[in-house]
């Protein structure tokens, strides 16, 4: 028996939401940083930024009192420094960077894994703020919008939104959440839904705009050929373990159609 999806074609959107993802449209304005990069702690040699998940600073004096938290300047640090301490659950310091809205929207998510190390960009938002995108390990994204003349001061971040990873009962779901994965670029989510070996067979090569699945049972397996569209544009086959979907890592191979 076979069963035909088509995957909607999603054009560098981020939207997020608290179990699935929804469009974006980042503001046209030029962006302020664009690489991908992995980092391990805020901060640059230009701006030190406050240790991860905690208060910073001197009460000056030498007398033993409570530290003054210190605030980063840049909206890439001062985003990633909110991610640290919501990924260490320090309350009190995700307190002081975020305003209450941001809070709630972080303490609704539980479970994440807590290293937000991959830093995606951070562009200019409207006129006042900056949206900065991170992701941890596992591929969840976190989008950090930060009032730029909050920047040094508490409460910059008055949103941070997460999309998190999913993993669909569904082979032909499975497979369409690892072909949007790779046309949004998340390898981290790819390597979450499959293996590295896998992600690795889609070097340098391009996505469709979009894809058709159909899918094929056989045993404990499923074969799901995806077909991009328009006809013609790369395509290729996904095998899928049954008992491991709705949980991480069920495709475990991929070949040529």
């Amino acid at each position: 028996m076979r069963a035909t999806v088509i995957v909607a074609t999603v054009v560098c959107g981020l939207a997020i939401s608290g179990c699935a993802s929804k469009d974006k449209q980042p503001s046209a304005t030029p962006s302020f940083d664009t690489s991908v990069t992995s980092s391990a702690a805020p901060g640059s040699a230009s701006e030190p930024a406050p240790s991860p998940g905690s208060s910073q600073g001197s009460s000056g004096g030498g007398g033993g009192g409570p530290a003054t938290p210190t605030y980063p300047k840049n909206a890439k640090d001062y985003a990633q420094a909110l991610l640290l301490a919501f990924g260490k659950n320090d309350k009190t310091r995700v307190g002081q960077l975020a305003a209450q809205a941001a809070v709630l929207q972080l303490a609704s998510h539980t479970g994440l894994d807590p290293n937000w190390t991959v830093h995606v960009s951070c562009q200019a938002d409207g006129g006042s703020h900056t949206r900065c995108v991170f992701r941890n390990a596992h591929g969840d994204e976190a989008s950090v919008r930060v009032a730029n003349a909050q920047l040094g001061a508490p409460t910059a971040v008055v949103e941070a939104l997460i999309d998190r990873t999913t993993y669909p009962a569904s082979a032909s779901s499975y497979a369409s959440t690892f072909a949007l994965a790779w046309q949004n670029g998340n390898t981290e989510r790819m390597r979450r839904l499959s293996s590295s070996s896998v992600v690795s067979f889609f070097s340098g090569k391009t996505p469709a705009s979009g894809y058709q699945a159909s899918t094929t049972p056989n045993g404990d397996f499923t074969f799901v050929s995806m077909s991009g569209l328009p006809a013609g544009s790369f395509s290729f086959k996904l095998r899928i373990a049954n008992a491991s979907l709705g949980k991480a890592n069920a495709i475990v191979a991929v070949s040529n159609t």
